[in-house]
């Protein structure tokens, strides 16, 4: 192709978004989509995405009353997933598919986000980057709120400048925009508390144009502040249950040393240590940038337009979260974990994607585009196979124990749930709520109180010594149990007893299965 015919091209190319502007937005969240929900069926559901299933597979008011026991954190979230999962129904394809398209919406909102400060071909890198980034390939496939608070952060970001932007507007105008971001900050809080991480990174924003742009931002600044305090008052009974419950993750560990790989790497670039380099450098790269075109030109014409700046969104919306959840970590309790920033990396996205366009060449732009994706690759392979998830074999116990067991209804049998590896709170039944089918009939013997009728998010359990009568008539017994907390010895001496002997068993990562017969 001649330059002349790359010019015409170029030229036509720019005339189609500006006619149509809904057209590079939608691109980009078909392919961020795309990307997303490519073999996300591969890998087995994990633990996480189980305390999913278990809270929405009960009734409404079984849920309400689990919400005032655990995980009020993610109660909105669990309503939504409960219509949705009335809808559809649920599997582990259902269960996923709401985050992919979740990351399918953030995408097109951070090209349509972006548009506010720069050009759209800035716009579309940034889409196509965050797209990319290995913790967002990630939450597209987790059957969590992750992709979602992505989502919302960058919608909740959207109607902050936009409202800012209208600080000279008539009065009714002000407060119906200024009303919209806090009744979006009140449904993201409420989807995940952490998003009010964000609603500070806008506080700072708000101060940083207030401090640069003098007394026309006043207005806006009130408007702000009015807002945040409004919808913090509506949050502030969430937050409450939320602290009575903290035990719900005394997993996290304390902040040490490995928390600068957790911030560095595995916070937005999940297991490429290589790509966090080459990204970092280039937030870098656009912060210098940023800072030297801070008076005007730099990306596009933000610098005519009135509001806060891209750097003043973009950088405190980066850190503020981060250093938030690290101080409150350290001072009150540990709350820190990477994944709970997911709603951060839009910002690393479009930092990356400033950087990137200062690169003169269409073929340098490529070329670190191209790079960057290759460096991701092997993480994206690798999140889309069968135990890609905390190594967990779930789907391969439970299509072990569907090809093995009697497929005669009639015929009673049995199942002993073990412990689960890494989490004590819980037993292997979990992976009957995420495989039902695999698991439906069988008698489990050592079952107490169902889950749904618990106010837990899991169910409570008899001694095996208290339920021998449970066995009359079952001459086949399951046990599925951990490789860790090893229950086989136990078990296959007072099965013993009970006159059954081991008949087959089978290792899976992490779990054991025993059949035993009588």
């Amino acid at each position: 192709m001649t330059i002349l015919a790359r010019d015409t091209a170029t030229h036509r190319t720019g005339r189609l978004l500006r006619r149509h502007p809904a057209l590079a937005p939608a691109a980009i969240g078909g392919f961020a989509f795309l990307l997303s929900v490519a073999f996300s069926w591969v890998p087995s559901v994990w633990f996480d995405e189980a305390a999913t299933v278990s809270a929405t597979q009960r009734g409404w008011p079984e849920l309400w009353r689990m919400l005032t026991h655990v995980d009020a954190v993610h109660g909105l979230y669990y309503v939504l997933m409960h219509l949705w999962f009335d809808l559809v129904g649920y599997s582990p394809v259902t269960l996923r598919l709401p985050s992919a398209l979740a990351v399918g919406a953030a995408a097109a909102l951070v090209v349509v986000l972006v548009r506010r400060f720069a050009s759209t071909r800035v716009a579309v890198i940034s889409g196509a980057v965050f797209a990319l980034l290995p913790r967002i390939t990630w939450a597209g496939t987790e059957g969590r709120s992750y992709a979602a608070t992505a989502a919302l952060a960058v919608a909740l970001t959207l109607v902050f400048v936009s409202a800012w932007r209208r600080g000279s507007a008539p009065i009714a105008a002000r407060i119906a925009w200024w009303a919209a971001y806090g009744l979006l900050a009140v449904l993201a809080s409420t989807t995940f508390l952490y998003l009010v991480f964000v609603v500070a990174a806008h506080g700072f924003t708000a101060v940083w144009t207030r401090l640069a742009a003098g007394r026309p931002a006043q207005r806006s600044l009130i408007g702000w502040a009015v807002s945040a305090g409004a919808s913090a008052l509506v949050v502030a009974p969430l937050a409450s249950a939320a602290s009575r419950q903290s035990a719900q993750v005394d997993w996290i560990a304390p902040i040490d040393a490995g928390t600068f790989h957790a911030v560095f790497v595995t916070q937005w670039f999940l297991g490429s240590p290589l790509l966090a380099v080459l990204g970092w450098a280039l937030i870098l790269v656009s912060c210098f940038s940023l800072w030297r075109h801070r008076r005007g030109g730099g990306i596009g014409a933000e610098s005519a337009r009135p509001g806060p700046t891209a750097a003043s969104v973009f950088l405190p919306w980066l850190i503020v979260p981060t250093v938030g959840l690290l101080l409150a970590s350290v001072t009150v309790s540990p709350l820190y974990s990477p994944r709970y920033l997911t709603f951060s990396a839009p910002a690393a996205a479009v930092l990356i994607s400033i950087a990137i366009s200062t690169l003169r060449r269409r073929r340098l732009v490529a070329a670190v585009l191209v790079l960057s994706a290759a460096l991701a690759a092997p993480q994206y392979l690798h999140q889309r196979t069968p135990e890609a998830k905390q190594n967990s074999s779930w789907s391969e116990v439970a299509g072990f124990i569907a090809s093995q067991r009697s497929p005669d209804a009639d015929v009673p049998q049995a199942v002993i749930y073990g412990p689960v590896r890494q989490h004590k709170a819980a037993t292997t039944r979990v992976i009957a709520y995420s495989y039902p089918e695999a698991f439906s009939g069988l008698i489990d013997v050592k079952l107490k109180t169902p889950a749904a009728e618990s106010g837990q998010l899991w169910e409570t359990r008899y001694p095996l010594d208290q339920v021998t009568d449970r066995f009359t008539g079952v001459n086949t017994v399951w046990l599925v149990t951990s490789d860790k907390q090893d229950w086989r010895p136990s078990v296959t001496a007072k099965l013993a007893d009970l006159g059954y002997s081991l008949a087959d068993e089978h290792a899976f990562t992490g779990v054991n299965v025993l059949r035993f017969e009588r």
